[in-house]
């Protein structure tokens, strides 16, 4: 490896990008970003395993690893149950087992379309949340718009249809 490529090496490293890097270590303004893209590809793994490395180093002062951070949560979460910070405590422990690789990040969207469902659908979906929710939504009696509406009207038409009757 060039002493060229072991400062960009070293420039990546502390956080540079990959330009800004190539202009540090001497390489032309012009060909800064070409030069970049070139070091840091899969045709230099040299480079490459020597920016790893540096980083690895730079981790390693810093103490920056994952069993350092895993015993620092834990004394953070001990430390909290002592003072009675349940909450604190509990935020360092699952802070600790994310850390750690035990919890999976999954979320799910599902669209419903109320406008897409029919009535019988609908009623299906809402006991199914009533069940999955522990009941945690309200029971209530299932009010049939549509049957309320020609209730109403029939009732109109036939006060109507008397009122005129009597004065007919």
């Amino acid at each position: 490896m060039t002493p060229q490529q072991e400062k960009f090496a070293q420039n990546v490293a502390k956080g540079m990008n990959k330009t800004e890097a190539a202009k540090a270590a001497g390489y032309s303004e012009k060909n800064a970003t070409r030069a970049g893209s070139m070091l840091a590809s899969n045709n230099n793994p040299r480079v490459l395993d020597r920016i790893q490395q540096l980083q690895e180093m730079g981790a390693m002062k810093a103490g920056l690893n994952l069993s350092t951070h895993l015993v620092d949560l834990k004394d953070i979460r001990d430390g909290a149950m002592r003072n009675g910070a349940w909450s604190a405590a509990v935020t360092a422990e699952v802070s600790r087992g994310k850390a750690a690789g035990l919890y999976i990040n999954r979320s799910e969207l599902t669209v419903n379309k109320v406008e897409s469902m029919s009535k019988h659908d609908i009623i299906a979906r809402m006991e199914e949340l009533s069940l999955n929710t522990a009941g945690i939504l309200p029971s209530a009696d299932v009010i049939d718009v549509e049957s309320e509406l020609l209730e109403d009207e029939t009732e109109s038409t036939l006060g109507t249809q008397q009122s005129q009757n009597q004065s007919g």
